[in-house]
């Protein structure tokens, strides 16, 4: 809906001021009043004004000075301002008010017809700029929408044209192998091979499942269904999932809890998404013989899980950019979309949790993240 316009009406005799204003009064606009120029400058300066009435003859400041100094000031120097006054149509005195700003000049008694007519027309000027200035906010708001959009998809398929081609190369050469003839390809390739397709296919999958959960954080908030879970039963599963893969690396993984039987409010697919994400980045740059804790501590109204390594740290200029979308550090590395974090990051704001990371090359990293507290008298 477009804002009201205001009027200004500057007299210092108060029945002059009730008289205009019950002549002036109407549904589209609210009338201001002032008894001084002084008083006068002082509303100008707070509020827009689509119309002006300033009485000419005042003390201490008359309407022509009044003028001046509103023409001066950026803020009110394009106001319309009308003068009246009970004095004589005396040439150099409509000349002075023109010369000072003004739009119109009428002398009292005002006849209430040309009043209201003069009016009309300058507050459907101030209603056009009004929506005119709505349009062009809303074209604003349409063009970074657009703008979104354009980069989204440029993100989607720059993931799509240099990861997933890769994947699908992959797979070709896979399969070309498996076509060899069994005298010219071993068991024992085969089987590797067959493994090597397998980890291809769920990267594949979790690079799709990231840009899928891309395009949701883009059009609103991650959608999230909490609910009571016990925190360590999250730790527990998210360790048997992983501990495969770092023993494969030389990797020891370990669970910390003071809090076994603390419930937190979440959701739980979202939540082993979130370890997923933070035990899947530090077991992929942590070496062999380095160390892996994840680690619950039971705070006044939340949880903080820790994802703690002892690999090689995150250099401290990556730091702040870590939780943007398609960053994959300073080398540059392409090993996924280099959406993980960032879409963690939206999965803990969506449970109204904080995450942030503490790290120092050479000595680890340590991803922290916090969750509700499940309340007791919930189910």
């Amino acid at each position: 809906m477009t804002e009201r316009s205001r009027i200004l009406v500057v007299d210092d005799i108060e029945e002059n001021l009730v008289a205009l204003e019950a002549l002036l009064r109407r549904d589209d606009a609210d009338i201001v009043t002032a008894r001084s120029g002084n008083e006068a400058l002082e509303l100008v300066l707070q509020h827009d004004f689509a119309l002006a009435f300033l009485d000419v003859q005042m003390p201490e400041m008359n309407g022509f000075e009044l003028a001046e100094y509103m023409r001066g000031a950026e803020r009110s120097k394009y106001i319309p301002i009308i003068f009246l006054t009970a004095g004589t149509g005396e040439a150099n005195r409509v000349f002075r008010g023109y010369e000072s700003g003004a739009v119109d000049f009428l002398f009292k008694p005002v006849d209430p017809n040309i009043l209201r007519h003069k009016t009309d027309t300058f507050i459907a000027l101030d209603q056009q700029r009004k929506k005119l200035a709505e349009q062009y906010q809303q074209l604003q708001e349409s063009e970074g929408l657009l703008r979104e959009a354009v980069q989204a998809r440029e993100d989607v398929l720059a993931v799509v044209s240099h990861d997933i081609r890769n994947f699908l190369q992959a797979i070709k050469s896979g399969v070309q192998m498996l076509s060899k003839p069994p005298e010219k390809l071993g068991a024992d390739a085969r089987a590797a091979i067959h493994g090597r397709l397998s980890s291809t296919v769920d990267l594949m999958s979790r690079v799709i499942a990231d840009l899928l959960d891309m395009a949701s954080i883009r059009s609103g908030r991650i959608e999230v269904k909490p609910r009571p879970e016990i925190a360590a039963h999250l730790v527990n599963e998210a360790i048997a999932v992983h501990e495969p893969l770092a023993q494969q690396k030389g990797i020891r993984l370990t669970a910390e809890c003071d809090a076994v039987a603390a419930a937190v409010l979440c959701d739980r697919e979202r939540v082993l998404q979130v370890f997923s994400n933070l035990l899947g980045n530090a077991i992929k740059f942590c070496r062999h013989g380095d160390q892996i804790r994840v680690r619950l501590q039971k705070m006044e109204d939340h949880i903080q899980a820790s994802v703690v390594d002892s690999g090689p740290g995150i250099a401290s200029e990556d730091l702040p950019l870590v939780f943007d979308a398609y960053f994959s550090g300073a080398s540059n590395r392409r090993n996924g979309t280099g959406l993980g974090l960032y879409i963690t990051k939206r999965i803990v704001d969506a449970h109204d949790g904080r995450i942030w990371i503490e790290s120092e090359t050479g000595k680890g990293t340590a991803v922290h993240f916090t969750l509700p507290l499940a309340k007791p008298e919930q189910p």
